[in-house]
């Protein structure tokens, strides 16, 4: 599907919306596009230990914590 007739889809179907509430998520959804989400400080810190824990093999998989998670129900 082109640009055009994406545009065209969109437009025909929010003319048939008769729903406020879904419209104005929609129009929220549109002007929030371009904006940009700022991470606090306080969460960058725990985001950037994770990455670094990552890198260090410091991390469980999936199925070791799994593993645990049975261990501790059984406790």
């Amino acid at each position: 599907m082109t640009v055009l007739e994406l545009k065209k889809s969109i437009h025909e179907k929010v003319d048939s919306l008769n729903d406020p509430e879904y419209l104005e998520r929609l129009n929220t959804m549109i002007n929030q596009k371009d904006e940009v989400i700022e991470i606090p400080e306080r969460h960058m810190a725990s985001i950037e230990q994770g990455m670094r824990d990552m890198k260090n093999g410091d991390f469980l998989t999936l199925e070791q914590l799994e593993k645990r998670y049975e261990k501790w129900l059984k406790d």
